[in-house]
């Protein structure tokens, strides 16, 4: 699996609300052994040091996992499953995509939000190999038995959804939309935008659409990797006073002033030029082995 050197999880403690917030945003890799862990860059932080943290936060505190992922290795994500698992407050929350072992993580929590703009991505264990016929269907039952540890994760998650069309969805490489994840039982609730409640968390959303839809300005469509982007710079916005007052203001001057409108579509283009489209994960190898069934080297 490729990796970069940016940490992909970050743990954000809040003690007076007695809360912590758990950013896994990146693909779930292990610790890298022998030469390549020689070579590891010191920034590079594997699921095995996320769980290590995980178990000091302190058990009175309600943990909120937020996950955008392609996935990982399934035993990592098995991993920070089971821990979550053993804590009686977690809620989990699908920021994103949460695919294969990420959408493993995502079970782990009591209370299971999907963004009205996000998807889960499951599938069967899978593996790039070479053998013999013996050696091959050993493979076959291996991958058989390591795709069963992500139905167990699942089904204790309580879908309700049988056997042979859990077995369907797998096979398929099925991306499962909020509202049949909420009907199937893999998650527990979409997050309502319309609610008053949530206004400020669509501060920025907001801004985008008035660029977007203005009549002065013409429709853009964004790529997907720029609203990733966006729904942080909205996280960040819901979390700060001052953040939410500057994203009125310049949601009042772009309604206001169509220069300004214009000048902010330009810079929306200039990103867009420099956007590729992001891959299915199923169809990139590195990726698509999401469990991490590899044979030791």
């Amino acid at each position: 699996m490729k990796t970069n050197n940016i940490p992909y999880f970050a743990i954000e403690p809040h003690e007076e609300e007695k809360t912590t917030d758990v950013f896994i945003f990146g693909d779930i890799a292990s610790e890298r052994g022998g030469l390549s862990g020689l070579l590891q860059s010191s920034s590079d932080r594997s699921s095995n040091s996320l769980a290590r943290e995980l178990k000091y936060i302190p058990e009175d505190h309600q943990v909120v996992v937020h996950i955008n992922s392609n996935g990982g290795e399934l035993k990592e994500g098995l991993g920070i499953y089971n821990i979550l698992k053993e804590r009686d407050r977690v809620t989990t929350i699908c920021e994103g995509f949460a695919a294969s072992a990420a959408s493993v993580i995502f079970c782990a929590g009591k209370a299971r939000i999907m963004q009205p703009a996000s998807l889960l991505f499951i599938h069967q264990a899978w593996i790039t190999t070479s053998g013999n016929s013996d050696e091959l269907n050993k493979v076959a039952e291996d991958l058989r038995i390591i795709t069963n540890a992500a139905k167990a994760a699942y089904k204790e998650a309580g879908i309700n959804i049988d056997d042979d069309e859990l077995d369907q969805l797998l096979k398929n490489e099925t991306w499962i939309t909020p509202e049949n994840a909420l009907e199937m039982g893999f998650a527990t609730e979409i997050v309502d935008t319309d609610e008053e409640d949530e206004i400020r968390n669509d501060a920025m959303n907001s801004i985008i659409a008035a660029v977007t839809e203005s009549k002065n300005v013409g429709r853009v469509e964004l790529a997907p990797q720029t609203m990733t982007l966006l729904s942080e710079y909205t996280m960040a916005v819901n979390k700060s006073e001052s953040l939410f007052e500057l994203a009125t203001k310049a949601l009042n001057a772009i309604n206001n002033d169509s220069e300004i409108a214009s000048r902010v579509k330009g810079l929306v283009d200039d990103i867009l030029a420099t956007q590729t489209a992001p891959t299915s994960p199923a169809g990139v190898e590195d990726i698509k082995g999401f469990f991490g069934f590899g044979k030791a080297e």
